[in-house]
């Protein structure tokens, strides 16, 4: 049961609307570019406005005259596209369980002496040297360093020049031993073996590197050269630099669908991207063992429904376990069935991904997005 008084009086806008993507110079501004999915004008405008004491909002330039304006409820709304009923539920949940539904960035301070390390953000000295290598290697895949390295990303992941870009992968053509000082670290160096780079962002900052690396016998040595005693552990996929930490896999856009579907793996979520930029968000649990924690779980009510895809082996049914079990509380998770092993398989196979992904339960009905967007 709602109450609108409550929901009126508890909720702020002000942190809705940034939740929902505006960004307001300080404390004192009170407008911001429109972060509603509707609006169809100039979004570098300062167009949206609160007012009456952070009671109510209104975009003056070019959002749908039934999505334009109001107070926190039609703000809702307009965001989610939902109705009355939803919005006030909805919003409900957050009168009565506002730390659940904190940004990421304020929930992060409010459980630091709850949680452990790992979930606190990479330091900004390991942000600056992440950036450092990232924007190395994506220069590297781009250049004539790269080109077996893309030709393996269009042959044996499915992935083009826009898929690369948008996600920054990268190319990283030797072992790279680092001085751990350079990563605000102790210890032992930083690790960065030779292979393909897949970097996990939040907030536009890098929190985690992944290298694929060309073990014995994987399609990828034939690209990249085979894996050799110098190229150390051969029993290792992904070498993982240490100090970086776990976080969605995703893009970070404005105009994010209602519906998000999580595979098990980076590849398949980039793949998934790839065909269907315009019917989904996609991004990716991380692993069959992993588990969100409550960073994740925050970010994710931003969803109306997530789908999760895992891989079709025994990993992946104990991941889909989870899931069911996580369901019983989060009634917007789903599980949905990989049409082969995996997503890539199934590419491979010759599958139609984007058919696949228009058959599914989640497939929207409304009108889709523009992928220049993503672009």
């Amino acid at each position: 049961m709602f109450n609108v008084e409550k929901i009126r009086n508890q909720i702020s806008l002000r942190a809705l609307a940034e939740e929902a993507g505006a960004e307001f110079s300080d404390n004192y501004h009170v407008s911001s570019h429109c972060p509603l999915p509707r609006h169809a004008g100039d979004r570098s405008s300062l167009a949206f406005t609160i007012y009456d004491h952070g009671q109510s909002w209104k975009c003056h330039s070019s959002c749908p005259a039934d999505a334009n304006g109001g107070d926190v409820i039609s703000f809702y709304i307009a965001w989610k596209k939902v109705d009355f009923i939803t919005a006030c539920n909805e919003l409900m949940e957050r009168v009565i369980n506002p730390r659940a539904f904190l940004p990421r960035q304020e929930l992060i301070t409010d459980i630091s002496a709850d949680f452990p390390s790992e979930l606190l953000p990479p330091s900004k000295k390991w942000h600056s040297r992440a950036e450092y290598f990232i924007q190395k290697w994506e220069q590297n895949l781009a250049d004539e360093t790269g080109r077996c390295a893309r030709e393996y990303l269009e042959k044996e992941r499915g992935l083009t020049q826009k898929t690369w870009r948008a996600f920054h992968l990268g190319y990283n053509p030797f072992n790279l031993y680092d001085h751990p000082s350079q990563w605000g670290l102790d210890g032992k160096k930083i690790w960065l073996p030779r292979g393909i780079v897949i970097p996990g962002f939040y907030q536009k900052k890098p929190w985690y590197l992944k290298i694929r690396r060309p073990l014995p016998g994987h399609s990828l040595e034939k690209y990249i050269g085979i894996w050799t005693e110098k190229d150390g552990l051969k029993n290792i996929k992904f070498g993982v630099p240490r100090g970086g930490h776990s976080t969605l896999f995703r893009l970070e856009v404005l105009d994010y669908s209602p519906v998000l579907i999580l595979t098990e793996g980076e590849w398949d979520a980039m793949l998934l991207w790839e065909y269907c930029a315009d019917l989904f968000d996609v991004g990716t649990i991380g692993g069959a063992s992993a588990k969100f924690d409550a960073l994740d779980l925050a970010l994710l009510t931003r969803y109306q429904s997530i789908f999760v895809v895992y891989d079709k082996d025994k990993a992946g049914d104990e991941g889909g376990k989870y899931i069911a079990k996580l369901q019983e509380k989060l009634k917007r998770f789903s599980l949905i069935e990989a049409p082969a092993h995996d997503l890539t398989e199934y590419w491979k196979s010759g599958g139609d991904i984007r058919e696949w992904a228009r058959r599914l339960p989640c497939y929207p009905t409304s009108k889709t997005r523009n992928v220049a967007r993503h672009g």
